[in-house]
C-alpha cells in the first residue's frame, strides 16, 4: 500500500456529511481520482429523508476486484447517472483513503 491520501481540501469543504457528496460533487472526485492515480474501489448512495435523517440505500458499487482503474472510474459515472435523484448523495471510496 502506497501513502494514505486524506481527500483534497476542495473536496472535503463541500461535503455535506464527512464524505457524501453530490452527484456533481462525486463526478468532481472521479475526475481527482483519476487524475492522481487513486484505485477507486467503489461508492455508496443515500438518500436524505425530512430533517437531518438519511438513509442508506442498499444498491452500492464495489469494485474491489476490478483491475483496470479507467474503466473502474467509467463505472462510477455511469453509477452516479444511474442513481442520481433529489436528494441523492454519494460516498466514493478509494484505495488508502483516510476517514
Amino acid at each position: 500500500m502506497g501513502m494514505e491520501q486524506k481527500i483534497p481540501p476542495q473536496f472535503a469543504d463541500r461535503a455535506e456529511r464527512r464524505v457524501w457528496f453530490t452527484r456533481e460533487d462525486a463526478e468532481r472526485l472521479l475526475d481527482w481520482i483519476e487524475d492522481s492515480g487513486q484505485r477507486f474501489l467503489g461508492m455508496d448512495v443515500a438518500q436524505k429523508q425530512e430533517g437531518d435523517a438519511w438513509i442508506l440505500l442498499p444498491d452500492s458499487l464495489d469494485l474491489s476486484r476490478q483491475t483496470e482503474n479507467f474503466e473502474a472510474v467509467r463505472r462510477g459515472r455511469d453509477f452516479l447517472r444511474e442513481y442520481d435523484g433529489e436528494g441523492r448523495m454519494f460516498e466514493p471510496v478509494w484505495q488508502d483513503r483516510k476517514k
